[in-house]
């Protein structure tokens, strides 16, 4: 899910080590398969927006991101760690 609550769906290619960071250590993502070209097929694509979107696995991927996006909200917010850090941060310049 985006940040709207709209599921978003997406890709990087060309960059295996974000891609494997994402599937395989946070576990917030599927495996797309290219051809060697780098080209991603209809079929591929079909294949794995069906497994996000009904399979338990699918599920479990968006339990995770909606929990970051939780986190995410929280440290942007007035009071979160991301604006104290940058309140810090200017106040020490």
């Amino acid at each position: 899910m985006g940040a709207t609550g709209c599921n978003t769906q997406s890709w990087i290619s060309g960059a295996e080590d974000e891609q494997d960071f994402l599937v395989e250590r946070m576990k917030m993502g599927l495996k797309v398969s290219e051809s060697e070209d780098g080209i991603v097929s209809a079929a591929e694509l079909e294949q794995r927006l069906t497994e996000m979107m009904k399979s338990e696995k699918g599920k479990e991927i968006e339990k995770r991101v909606m929990a970051v996006r939780v986190c995410a909200v929280e440290a942007v917010n007035n009071g979160g760690s991301s604006r104290v850090a940058l309140a810090h941060f200017v106040e020490s310049l």
